[in-house]
């Protein structure tokens, strides 16, 4: 589910490790000024990245001696960072991901990594920025440059069922009205195509904003939340109208919007439905409860204009640090260290995610993803990050909105207004 995958942005102490060299390749070389390296982590003990990670550590203790202590924190490490950090203390390094990146910046809890990034990697002749692809480096940006080092990348893409579409492999729908077609297809052979678990809001909106990125491309959700009169441009209506048709045709199961999470993944896991909307994460949290008969594989969501091709949705998990740790040189090592080709494979053999280097491959059932990610020229964060630069609107305005067109309560035209109203409102108070 989204909440876990999450766990799916002080310039001082980076100049001084800027000034100890001008390009960053020679980091790993300087001898680390500490024995021992503080960590606070995510990922629960036992978990496949926690297992990981634990293997490089003692690989990094082993050739370098220095020791990584790690603590692996669970949920609110976010909120024990971000208090650490503005008393002086806290990790050398953490767990974080790229919907946390806005609030860490404001807590002071990032610095200027642009010498970390240049680092070379031991036994590689690339640094991390090269071995990262340009659309990942530009999802991992803000105006202050790069937040964190990732080593996980995450989408937002139309799942299937290879084993009932093998062509959709090499001649995946190429519009929205062919997919639509697919799936009304799928229930006129008796099958409720799509799976939703309905009580899941941010699960619902997938398809608006997916399809809106088709319509009005990146940044046009955020449009809405900033500008009452955004909710008037003809492509967030064409959007809208999409997701209105959707629901009008019946694809989703009976009472999608009361099934409770994650019932709609299990029952497309067992191959009752063809179709789901969701995060690359799906294929990993519903292996246990696949049949053998199903083959996951995940696309972009058609476009509805297809002269405007599929904008490709990038998230990204990974390590941030500490702008006020006195071991720059060390964190520099150990990430660098941690970026290993032979280690950030694993985020796929062994967690079944897309890892974040260019040259490591993804899971079979992500392989197509993973290759619009690379060639992306343009890319949406998820949902604009209006949930974290515009929460209220995200979670009183727009949520709510969406559950009730997706919901069938309310037409396009209702939620169109309603939405510039709301808007509107909102901006006054």
């Amino acid at each position: 589910m989204r909440k876990r995958i999450r766990v799916a942005v002080a310039a001082t102490a980076a100049g001084a490790l800027l000034a100890l060299t001008a390009c960053g390749t020679k980091l790993q070389d300087t001898p680390a000024p500490t024995s021992s390296l503080l960590y606070w982590g995510k990922w629960a003990k036992g978990t496949p990245q926690a297992t990981l990670f634990e293997q490089v550590i003692a690989d990094y203790a082993k050739e370098r001696g220095v020791r990584v202590d790690v603590q692996w924190l669970g949920n609110g490490q976010e909120d024990q960072v971000e208090t650490a950090i503005a008393t002086g203390q806290g990790p050398d390094l953490f767990d974080t991901a790229i919907d946390h990146t806005a609030g860490f910046r404001a807590a002071g809890a990032l610095g200027d990594l642009s010498a970390v990034f240049r680092t070379k990697i031991p036994g590689e002749s690339a640094t991390i920025e090269e071995v990262l692809p340009k659309s990942v480096l530009k999802a991992i940006s803000d105006d202050k440059g790069y937040g964190f080092v990732p080593h996980s990348v995450f989408s937002i893409g139309l799942w299937y069922d290879a084993a009932r579409h093998p062509g959709f492999a090499t001649a995946p729908p190429k519009t929205f009205a062919d997919f639509m077609a697919t799936a009304r297809k799928e229930k006129a052979a008796g099958r409720q195509p799509i799976a939703l678990d309905g009580t899941i809001n941010s699960y619902n909106a997938f398809w608006l904003y997916q399809i809106l990125l088709t319509t009005a491309g990146p940044g046009s959700l955020r449009r809405l939340a900033e500008d009452p009169a955004a909710w008037d441009d003809p492509k967030v209506k064409k959007a809208v109208t999409e997701v209105e048709s959707l629901v009008e045709a019946g694809l989703f199961q009976p009472d999608h919007m009361a099934t409770k999470f994650p019932e709609a993944q299990n029952a497309w896991a067992a191959g009752e439905h063809t179709f789901n909307l969701n995060g690359t994460w799906l294929g990993s949290e519903t292996a246990s409860l696949r049949v053998k008969a199903v083959q996951p594989r995940v696309i972009s969501l058609p476009p509805v204009d297809p002269a405007k091709g599929s904008i490709v949705t990038v998230g990204a998990l990974g390590w941030g640090v500490n702008p006020g740790s006195k071991n720059q040189r060390a964190v520099a090592d150990f990430l660098a260290f941690a970026m290993q080709r032979k280690y950030i494979d694993r985020i796929a053999t062994d967690a079944a995610n897309i890892p974040a280097r260019a040259d490591s491959p993804a899971p079979d059932e992500l392989t197509a993803i993973q290759r619009a990610i690379r060639e992306a020229t343009e890319i949406s964060l998820d949902f604009d990050g209006v949930a974290t630069v515009r929460p209220k609107w995200y979670n009183d305005v727009f949520l709510p909105l969406d559950d009730k067109l997706i919901g069938g309560s309310i037409d396009a035209a209702t939620f169109l207004s309603e939405g510039k109203s709301r808007t509107a409102a909102l901006a006054s108070d």
